[in-house]
């Protein structure tokens, strides 16, 4: 086939076969054959930072956030999927005080939330939040919330803009929870959201 053939069986392509969209995200409940996976999209989402954190202040942190027993026997593990694989990871917390970051008694939280890379901008991290929040209205908590780091800029323009509020009464030294020796203090900013209960359904 000559170039000029060529072009003409190219142009002859209808436009819509050139260009596949991406299938909307899909939210549901992770399973324990996910984990292989969810790490994954954690390690992803988590490595551009390894240049901002010293390293006996990362390595644990990673850990912490890696540990799917602990997240799941204390909470609830949500995934979303796109183009069918995980994209998004994220655990609900029906009691955060449970986490060990200073949250009251009763309050729900969000832990651990990742996107990877390669589904930012495709509303996979607002998926997240929203069962995230569903589940704590449903449980009846009071407030919902949750900590992210002063260097996620990003998640915290995402955050202001879905009206979450800072609570700078409860943020916490990073370095220090994960036991960093001689390192500068970092920051993990709280945000956090009145509730009202969930309404009962009607009999």
């Amino acid at each position: 086939m000559s170039v000029s053939d060529t072009a003409v069986a190219v142009a002859a392509v209808p436009a819509v076969a050139a260009v596949r969209p991406h299938s909307a995200p899909l939210v549901r409940d992770a399973v324990p054959a996910d984990y292989p996976e969810i790490r994954g999209v954690i390690i992803a989402a988590y490595l551009q930072y390894t240049d901002l954190i010293a390293r006996d202040v990362f390595s644990p942190y990673l850990a912490d956030l890696l540990d799917l027993d602990t997240h799941a026997r204390h909470g609830h593990l949500i995934v979303v999927e796109a183009d069918g694989r995980i994209r998004g990871f994220g655990a609900f917390y029906p009691d955060a005080s449970v986490q060990g970051f200073g949250w009251p008694p009763g309050w729900a939280g969000g832990r651990a939330l990742a996107v990877h890379p390669g589904a930012r901008g495709r509303g996979v991290a607002r998926a997240l939040i929203a069962a995230t929040e569903r589940l704590a209205r449903e449980s009846g908590a009071p407030v919902f919330a949750f900590h992210t780091a002063s260097f996620m800029t990003d998640a915290i323009a995402l955050y202001d803009r879905l009206g979450f509020r800072r609570a700078p009464e409860f943020d916490i030294d990073m370095a220090a929870h994960y036991g960093g020796t001689g390192t500068a203090p970092i920051t993990a900013l709280a945000y956090l959201r009145q509730l009202a209960p969930a309404r009962a359904a009607c009999a």
